[in-house]
């Protein structure tokens, strides 16, 4: 079997083809790697630039070559932070799509998934507590490993172009950038470690999976394994030099030169915040991860048939929902809120499909009794078997459902919960929350709000709710039920009647 991967990455776009056999041995066929840049202004212009959006489709055009090249039996192909936000990602999928590569988009978490997957599969994890570390354009994942466990994991929706747009520096930068720019890494850490479990174990290693690393460790040690010295001498080295002067005296890619200064300093700040001494660079990443994957499957890239999974749950539904017109009400608003988060909550298209089949399923369980409905849900969409879904797909749709209502997800009091992988535990957490927000806006079941959108920027959010007649009940319901919402986007959240 021969698998193609795509990595459109939101600094480079990596193709991997492998030879596999029946007991899972691989053989590269075919490497290649472009940086294009697609997330470069996308945090001032909301779009990818024309020019990195024509680059981007070239790219992927020979890329398109390669495959037919070498007979592909299965071409996988998935975007990360630059397609998350970008306003016009959806048209550059649609014309990748007309060159035979089926870019799917996928959440922070989703990342952080495969690049342990990667990892697992190349080296034995050491037995003291490391983390991974991969820094993209546009996000970076981090998770902590210890022997076989994984205590925690987290993608931070900054990386090397997002940092550098946000931050601009001049050429060469002044110490007055340096200043900016690790004030601005203290804030993202600060609030980052909220959302970390408190008693994660110390680590000294990083294992490092991304091009940026791998160019930092060539500046500051010549080798794949650097430590915090090192990094920090050859940070003062690029923060003293043009961009220029980077690409010739210090050997950078022309191509990184422009930022990777902003790189070293994002990597050491990373480091101190771990504490941190030393980096171990590893040759692999998502793609690798993302051919593991589909060997997990039979060689499959994804589930199969679509339109059966739609049709399995709208099956289900339609034997025990009472209030179909309420459910997919709930499951409208869940999506207009999920389109507006993407962004924000680092998500992607499965996670898209998935709180929309657990809006339509969320009342199920009123067929068995209305008190602990939403734990009847949970029960029924677990035993179910769905044609057409994994069996983790299954059991993230019966945990959204399980968490609509009522308390919110919790490590110390439910069980269930705490059994889910950590990037899965933070998909549960985002999409409940969407849910109950959009559960408490049809409170009534009259369909009175027509529509909500949440504009977010670093400092608030504003929910702006489009609707008719009094909405006070509704109102009211997400005082309570927005709360998991409103403590995940950590900011003040303002809320916005309009007619």
């Amino acid at each position: 079997m021969k698998i193609a991967a795509i990595d459109v990455g939101s600094n480079s776009i990596h193709l991997v083809v492998v030879e596999t056999d029946a007991v899972g041995n691989q053989r590269v066929l075919a490497r290649e790697k472009t940086m294009v840049k697609l997330a470069r202004g996308i945090t001032k212009t909301g779009e990818i630039a024309s020019e990195a959006f024509q680059a981007g489709l070239e790219t992927l055009a020979l890329m398109a070559e390669v495959i037919r090249g070498v007979h592909c039996d299965t071409i996988m192909a998935c975007g990360t932070a630059a397609l998350r936000e970008a306003a016009n990602a959806v048209r550059f999928i649609e014309e990748a799509a007309r060159l035979g590569i089926p870019v799917r988009v996928i959440s922070g978490e989703e990342e952080a998934r495969l690049i342990h997957l990667a990892v697992s599969r190349a080296i034995p994890f050491p037995d003291e507590p490391a983390v991974l570390i991969d820094i993209g354009g546009g996000s970076t994942e981090l998770t902590w490993v210890h022997g076989e466990r994984v205590p925690a994991s987290i993608s931070l929706p900054w990386g090397l172009q997002r940092l550098a747009d946000a931050v601009p520096t001049a050429n060469p930068p002044t110490s007055e950038d340096a200043t900016r720019l690790g004030k601005f890494i203290q804030r993202v850490l600060k609030k980052a470690k909220k959302a970390l479990p408190e008693d994660l174990p110390a680590v000294a290693l990083v294992l490092g999976t991304s091009g940026t690393l791998l160019d930092l460790a060539k500046g500051a040690s010549g080798d794949s394994v650097f430590t915090r010295e090192q990094l920090l001498r050859f940070d003062r080295k690029l923060w003293r030099s043009t961009a220029q002067e980077r690409a010739t005296t210090l050997g950078v890619d022309p191509k990184r030169a422009e930022v990777l200064h902003v790189g070293a300093t994002w990597a050491l700040g990373l480091m101190r915040w771990l504490d941190a001494t030393q980096v171990r660079c590893l040759p692999v990443g998502l793609r690798e991860g993302m051919i593991w994957e589909a060997l997990r499957h039979g060689g499959v890239a994804l589930p199969a048939l679509p339109d059966r999974r739609r049709q399995s749950v709208e099956s289900f539904a339609e034997r025990l929902d009472p209030d179909p017109g309420h459910s997919r009400h709930v499951q409208v608003l869940a999506d207009q809120l999920f389109l507006d988060l993407r962004p924000a909550f680092e998500l992607g298209e499965t996670e898209r499909e998935l709180v929309g089949y657990a809006a339509r399923l969320h009342d199920i369980g009123l067929s068995i009794a209305e008190k602990s409905h939403h734990k009847h849900g949970a029960y029924l969409i677990q035993n179910a078997n769905l044609p057409g879904f994994w069996p983790k797909e299954g059991e993230l749709i019966s945990q959204i459902v399980r968490f609509h209502r009522g308390k919110a997800p919790s490590m110390q009091k439910h069980e269930t919960f705490a059994l889910l992988a950590p990037w899965h535990r933070q998909v549960v957490e985002k999409l409940a929350a969407i849910l109950r927000v959009a559960d408490a806006l049809d409170r009534r079941r009259r369909q009175a709000v027509r529509q909500v959108r949440l504009e977010t920027d670093l400092d608030e959010a504003r929910l702006v709710i489009h609707g008719s007649g009094d909405l006070r009940p509704e109102l009211e319901a997400l005082q309570e039920k927005g709360k998991l919402l409103f403590h995940l986007l950590d900011r003040p959240v303002k809320v916005v009647q309009a007619g």
